[in-house]
């Protein structure tokens, strides 16, 4: 019985006696639970060892020391069973002083120790299994020939492995195109920091294999809405259609870039569109009418080009001659494009399909871990969201519904803000986001002023 339990008093009676009873219980009580708070103790002490201090039960603040000296007959059994086990290691072997804490009492009602530390040994076998997973670098093999060492804040591998199926994907004001399959890579300016989702020049994406479809509506986004947003320009409200091998484009041209001065000279070109040097696009039209007129032949018997008429000459695309020439790696909004090779331009009802291939292996892309007729699918390297960095990054983007994903990247904020994250318990992030979103966010560049990481940290 704990020693500040009273004796019993055989010759008690009444109220006394039932007071006496009920204190006895009590004791009793604390009698059996100290014991078990001990062997707990003991347990927990076992199984951390030197990462757990040794309180002592039955030790007292020095603010009761004189409680401590009246009651010291009833707290001495505490101490001595603390120097007992204080040169004893969780084995039963003996420490040698000073080294780490001092272990708590034996476990000497579960000796096989079944209870606690079993547990605890089957969740740390558990967390190193999946850890190795966590860890694990699924590197495509055109990828991984600069990989260096991972550590807690880098995995080590300079780019993000890109592969996307059946996606609309738009940069901002609708400009974008339609990737029909994709194998790339996105590479930081900088190397050695993360792909950096919230600054769009910070990093390029190097194309690898696969087909982009830019259908009429992208190509009357890109020009209306970000190329010929200046003044005074030559070429006003484009509108294209397109047919087999054949691109028709209606623009409002304005001669020598001022004639007329407001809106244009209505003139519809007709031709196809070939891949030139240095994977340009080349777009020759065949006839050129303005007013319903052909002027063709009017400006050849001259000696004119449509260059000298319209001049028009912009970042990514220009006339040249009678040709316009089109840099696709420059041609939309950043993030910029790292084309090694144009195999293929062709024209039909649905618009212009490109065709890309690469001395670089596009092998080794792994299938995303949720089968899917539109997805994005991030594999290895480190990117960086909402300021979040993530390493090692494993993460498919996917539609909250039926349809093909569109995904937004200069408004992935407000996009993913109003979808759903979760986590595969290999730590895969699965996110499902809706087509249709307020658009609440702020311009790209958000965090484009975070301190940068240095490589290898």
């Amino acid at each position: 019985m704990h020693p500040d339990c009273p004796a019993t008093a055989p010759h008690a009676h009444g109220p006394r006696l039932s007071a006496r009873l009920i204190g006895m219980a009590l004791c009793l009580s604390m009698s059996l639970a100290l014991p078990a708070t001990a062997l707990a103790q003991g347990q927990m002490r076992e199984t951390l060892g030197a990462g757990m201090d040794s309180a002592q039960p039955g030790a007292r603040h020095d603010a009761d020391e004189d409680d401590e000296k009246e009651d010291a007959s009833s707290d001495s059994a505490w101490p001595q069973a603390a120097d007992a086990s204080a040169d004893t290691d969780p084995d039963g072997e003996n420490m040698k002083a000073g080294q780490g804490s001092q272990p708590g009492p034996g476990n000497q009602l579960d000796p096989q120790d079944r209870i606690v530390p079993s547990l605890l040994r089957e969740k740390t076998r558990q967390y190193d299994q999946l850890s190795n997973i966590w860890n694990k670098r699924t590197v495509p093999s055109g990828l991984a020939a600069n990989a260096g060492k991972a550590s807690a804040r880098d995995s080590g591998i300079n780019s993000v492995a890109l592969s996307a199926e059946n996606v609309n994907f738009y940069l901002a004001d609708g400009v974008g195109y339609h990737v029909k399959h994709l194998k790339a890579a996105l590479v930081p300016v900088n190397k050695g920091e993360p792909v950096d989702f919230d600054d769009p020049e910070q990093y390029r994406i190097h194309i690898l294999s696969g087909e982009v479809l830019i259908r009429p509506q992208d190509l009357d986004a890109l020009f209306n809405n970000y190329i010929l947003t200046y003044e005074p320009r030559a070429l006003a409200s484009v509108e294209n259609h397109t047919r087999k091998d054949t691109l028709e484009v209606t623009v409002g041209a304005r001669l020598f870039k001022f004639i007329p001065p407001v809106g244009g000279i209505p003139t519809t070109l007709s031709g196809p569109v070939k891949v030139g040097k240095d994977n340009w696009l080349v777009y020759t039209p065949s006839t050129v009418k303005q007013l319903g007129l052909p002027v063709k032949p009017l400006l050849d018997a001259a000696q004119m080009s449509l260059s000298t008429v319209t001049p028009f000459d912009r970042p990514g695309v220009k006339l040249e001659g009678d040709q316009l020439l089109m840099n696709p790696e420059t041609l939309f909004p950043p993030p910029r494009l790292i084309i090694d090779r144009i195999s293929k331009a062709s024209l039909d009802d649905d618009g212009l399909t490109l065709t890309f291939a690469s001395d670089t292996s596009d092998a080794g892309f792994t299938d995303p871990p949720h089968p899917a007729d539109s997805y994005i699918w991030l594999q290895s390297g480190d990117a960086r969201f909402f300021s979040t960095l993530l390493v090692n990054a494993h993460l498919e983007l996917l539609s909250d519904s039926d349809a093909p994903l569109d995904f937004h990247l200069y408004h992935y904020r407000a996009q993913s803000a109003a979808g759903t994250i979760r986590s595969d318990r290999d730590g895969t992030l699965i996110v499902r986001v809706p087509n249709q979103f307020e658009q609440d966010d702020d311009a790209p560049k958000q965090n484009a002023g975070l301190t940068r990481r240095k490589p290898g940290s």
